[in-house]
């Protein structure tokens, strides 16, 4: 990194910050709403809690793999709509 560029925008890192607090909020309902059943055990809650910080992992692993991808681009293309597959 250059002395220029010390570290994330403070948008990048709000918008970082927001998206960890929606999948730790989405992991939190997940368990609560498995625990106010009345018949299920702890074991029952382990399997959809793996379940869950696995998609988390998984979702967060895409969004830095595609921020690092057009963060490589040109400044011209960076900002482009991205059009799909191609051909």
């Amino acid at each position: 990194m250059s002395p220029n560029n010390p570290g994330p925008s403070p948008r990048r890192r709000t918008s970082t910050t927001i998206f960890v607090a929606l999948l730790i909020g989405g992991l939190l309902l997940l368990v609560v709403r498995m625990l106010a059943m009345p018949t299920v055990s702890a074991g029952e809650v382990v399997l959809p809690l793996l379940a869950g910080i696995g998609m988390a992992l998984a979702i967060g692993v895409m969004v830095m793999r595609d921020r690092r991808e057009r963060n490589a681009l040109p400044p011209s293309e960076r900002n482009r709509q991205d059009r799909g597959m191609p051909d």
